[in-house]
């Protein structure tokens, strides 16, 4: 919260990206534990380390990204639009080179991995929204105090 010149407090403008990383991280975390154990039961160890280590990009991936934009938030609407399309194509090339490196690797359960990636993408998406379509943000500017006190007599 920060205070106004009129005494009034209002969110901090990081609480729109704040508000959102907790609303997706929590969910995404236990749909991680879930596939973790599901993983272990029908695959055994390898399963669940497959599915820990795909939990383990997938909660990095976005968190990483929502963090990264609570840095631009003070920046004008196209530098955050820019910062935002940034930080996509940076998560993109982040995912590929993961996705290259572990192409050959024996000792990961790639099926395991790979979808809880989705599972937990899903959910980090379907929660970051409802995170934002919940939250109360104003999409214009409040009135001064001047202002809100009506039309002066020369405007009139």
């Amino acid at each position: 919260m920060t205070r106004t010149s009129a005494g009034s407090t209002t969110a901090a403008p990081a609480a729109p990206f704040a508000a959102m990383l907790r609303g997706a991280f929590v969910p995404s975390v236990i749909a991680s534990v879930v596939t973790v154990v599901v993983f272990w039961v029908l695959r055994d160890l390898r399963g669940a380390e497959g599915a820990l280590f795909g939990a383990a990009i997938a909660l990095v991936f976005f968190g990483v990204g929502l963090k990264l934009m609570t840095m631009m938030v003070n920046a004008n609407p196209i530098s955050v639009f820019a910062g935002a399309m940034a930080v996509y194509l940076g998560q993109v090339i982040f995912m590929g080179i993961i996705i290259i490196a572990m192409r050959d690797v024996t000792w990961l359960d790639g099926l395991a991995c790979g979808i809880t990636i989705l599972v937990v993408t899903l959910v980090w998406q379907v929660f970051q929204a409802r995170a934002y379509l919940r939250m109360r943000q104003t999409v214009y500017d409040e009135p001064a105090a001047a202002d809100a006190a009506g039309p002066s007599r020369e405007e009139a």
